[in-house]
């Protein structure tokens, strides 16, 4: 998995309520990681589903058969208490301190969205698109049962974001395609480049 998208664009779709207006048909064939509920209900054929939180299975496990990635991968993994998953799933150890992951075993970040952008970096993408990237308060559904508080996204989850932007230089471009995203370190976009 790790190096599969060497070269090619990535498209990552997050949780914000701007997911809601993504025509998927706009990201042609490039590959795509979705993270958490994005890989159930926006786009079940991503090529990879990203969880972040083993407890999301749970909330979903009536719901799961509907994705059908090539890789789902989660950070720390365990397994469900008392029932089994419909597929395999890869685990990545979570560097929760470090700023960029270049090791292919870990992801950093400290928040879906940056572990699935270091993903993408170690999957080998020369481009990546972030999409649902609103960070601000609330998701495009109402199913994530834990609400993340609302200060998290100015003082925890942007400044993961820059750091890592700081990070990764030149050596992958990352476009931000997310309308009035709170997150300004990475160059708008207003629609999938070609």
């Amino acid at each position: 998995m790790i190096g599969a998208f060497r070269g090619k664009a990535i498209s990552i779709l997050g949780g914000g309520p701007s997911i809601n207006d993504l025509d998927i048909r706009t990201l042609g064939s490039d590959p795509v990681i979705a993270v958490n509920n994005a890989g159930l209900d926006v786009f079940p054929d991503a090529d990879v589903l990203f969880v972040m939180d083993r407890r999301w299975f749970d909330w979903n496990r009536e719901r799961l058969h509907l994705n059908r990635s090539k890789w789902r991968v989660i950070r720390q993994f365990q397994e469900p208490r008392g029932w089994e998953l419909p597929w395999p799933v890869t685990e990545l150890q979570h560097d929760k301190f470090g700023t960029l992951s270049e090791q292919p075993h870990k992801l950093a970040g400290a928040c879906g969205g940056a572990m699935a952008l270091n993903l993408a970096y170690l999957m080998g993408a020369d481009r990546i698109i972030l999409h649902g990237f609103d960070m601000r308060p609330g998701n495009y559904h109402d199913d994530h049962r834990v609400k993340t508080p609302v200060n998290m996204y100015e003082t925890t989850f942007i400044p993961s974001l820059e750091a890592m932007a700081a990070r990764l230089g030149d050596r992958v471009s990352v476009f931000n395609a997310t309308p009035d995203s709170a997150l300004k370190c990475f160059p708008c976009l207003e629609t999938h480049p070609q």
